[in-house]
């Protein structure tokens, strides 16, 4: 994401399953080697939390300089405006003081998530020869970049969210990354109207009821396509109403590990929907048969797996919460401060904001400043408050034009999705009589946060030859010899000898045994659920042993 990215089938996160394989256009030849042996098993995407991950070798830590998008981080990107969650593939969260006072969010501070491997960096180097196949349409054919240009073309502003940003609050240790806020943010994307290439075809076929967008990552030899492929469906009226198909993000085109060339934008929808790499966009009588609209990223209660007729993770609910000051643990200096922070829906425009610093008990209004970009954008709003040494809470809420109004509460789910409670989301700023010396400014810089908290890694590398206790002894054979497809295909794990690097490095995941349990029973990503071929005992053994040797 970015987002999706932000912005998830079994337990995992954001986004969650994949669907077919289908040609496009671009130089996509070196997709299948760039591919190959990454196998979807294991415990794909514990520590993402949306599916299979990118090669560590080619993804560097934020900030290091190493390559990434075929060159290097831009001097812009900042590594302490990020929160890593992991770098397979790579998922980096906006830290809540870094999200800024205004309306767009800049590429350097734009949350990044995706859910599989990055396609080769070379399929942005001849933008224009990329082609989008049209299905579903009275004259169905492929349609380059280039010709996409020729057509009548807009910007729209438009929040891009991951469906389980606010999942750090959820207290039943739902799988996936763990976002506080800053899995979402606001974009001008520029390109033409699905609507006016359908109309260019002819029209969509009689029967049709749904768009169905692919990207162009494909799966490994051997394995179901089905189950890998990035593949969603979104109803047919609101896709020929609002989508568009992007290939610029703020004036520039969209970088690769953003979506480029091509991306589809489906405004008020969350992150998973706005497929990157389009390279097929058909418009069909049923969703996608791919997991990750079959079962991944649907609304469903805890310990419920993923089927086809829940709610799927489409329109997003009304939602607000503050930037700063204080953000991030920074003081701030007793006496008047003005708070900032957004709100957004992708229901209606949000009309008013208000705030509490009673817990809810009364309600103040916040004034919108800033330009209006639209229903798809989130409104700045801001407020004065006189605050005194101590800890304050700061609250706010949202209403939007449909009537709306954000709750005061989370729902659980299994999957962590949707979080727009306000009490979540609250502010706890700490208020000192002077700031100390050299304190940076409200806003950027001034984070306290460790590079252990903010990571969210686990601990180091066990190694190999560690003494086991009985049932992590049966859980290293079952790891190895049981699982089919084998979990070391996609994970490094020291101690079992694994170097598989699609999936999330088991050294660093630092993830609980309840979560290695739901994860391996349910399946997670594009990984199957072994709890239909492993026993309850095995799975446990499993994950007591992956514990075991990672702490």
């Amino acid at each position: 994401m970015v987002g999706s990215s932000g912005g998830s089938a079994g337990r995992g996160e954001g986004p969650e399953e994949r669907g077919a394989t289908f040609g496009g256009g671009g130089p996509l030849a070196s997709r299948r080697t760039f591919l190959q042996g990454s196998l979807a098993g294991g415990l794909m995407a514990l520590a993402a939390g949306c599916a299979p991950a990118r090669n560590p070798a080619a993804t560097p830590a934020p900030g290091s300089g190493a390559a990434f998008d075929g060159g290097t981080w831009p001097d812009a990107r900042d590594p302490a405006d990020y929160i890593d969650h992991g770098l397979q593939p790579i998922t980096i969260e906006t830290r809540r003081a870094a999200l800024g006072m205004s309306v767009i969010t800049p590429i350097s501070r734009f949350f990044v998530r995706n859910n599989l491997p990055l396609p080769p960096a070379d399929i942005v180097l001849s933008r224009d020869d990329w082609t989008l196949q049209v299905e579903g349409v009275a004259a169905p054919r492929g349609i380059t970049l280039a010709e996409l240009k020729t057509m009548p073309f807009e910007t729209i502003a438009a929040v891009v969210q991951c469906s389980g940003n606010g999942r750090l609050f959820f207290p039943h240790g739902a799988s996936g990354s763990q976002w506080e806020v800053g899995a979402a943010g606001c974009a001008l994307w520029t390109g033409v109207r699905v609507r006016d290439v359908v109309a260019a075809m002819g029209g969509a076929v009689s029967g049709a009821r749904f768009m169905t967008t692919r990207g162009a990552e494909e799966a490994p030899e051997g394995v179901e396509p089905l189950s890998v492929i990035m593949e969603r469906s979104v109803p047919l009226e609101k896709g020929l109403e609002d989508a568009i198909l992007a290939w610029e993000m703020n004036g520039a085109p969209i970088p690769l590990y953003h979506g480029g060339p091509l991306r589809l934008i489906v405004p008020g929808y969350y992150g998973v929907n706005n497929v990157k790499y389009a390279t097929r966009l058909a418009f069909t009588a049923t969703e996608s048969q791919a997991s990750i609209m079959r079962t991944g990223y649907r609304f469903r209660p805890i310990g419920v797996g993923g089927a086809p007729d829940q709610e799927s993770m489409w329109e997003m609910n009304v939602k607000s919460w503050l930037n700063g000051p204080g953000a991030n643990g920074a003081p701030v200096a007793r006496g008047r401060q003005r708070f900032h922070g957004v709100a957004f829906s992708g229901t209606g425009p949000v009309t008013r904001v208000e705030y509490t610093v009673d817990g809810g008990a009364s309600w103040r209004p916040a004034e919108f400043y800033g330009p209006d970009l639209g229903r798809w954008a989130w409104r700045t709003f801001r407020f004065e408050l006189e605050v005194e040494p101590g800890t304050v809470t700061v609250a706010t809420r949202a209403t939007d034009a449909s009537g709306a109004v954000q709750p005061p509460e989370r729902v659980e789910n299994e999957r962590a999705y949707g979080h727009n409670g306000w009490r979540d989301h609250a502010l706890e700023v700490q208020v000192v009589a002077e700031l100390p010396r050299g304190t940076a400014a409200p806003g950027r810089g001034g984070d306290p946060v460790s590079g252990a908290a903010a990571g969210g890694a686990g601990g180091a590398p066990a190694g190999g030859g560690r003494a086991l206790g009985e049932e992590a002894t049966r859980g290293r054979m079952a790891l190895l010899d049981q699982t089919e497809p084998s979990c070391g295909m996609c994970h490094t794990l020291a101690d079992a000898g694994t170097t598989g690097r699609l999936g999330p490095d088991l050294d660093r995941l630092g993830a609980t045994e309840e979560r290695i349990v739901a994860a391996v029973t349910n399946g997670l990503g594009t990984m199957p659920a072994y709890g239909e071929s492993l026993s309850p005992t095995t799975i446990r053994d499993i994950a007591r042993y992956i514990v075991e040797v990672t702490r």
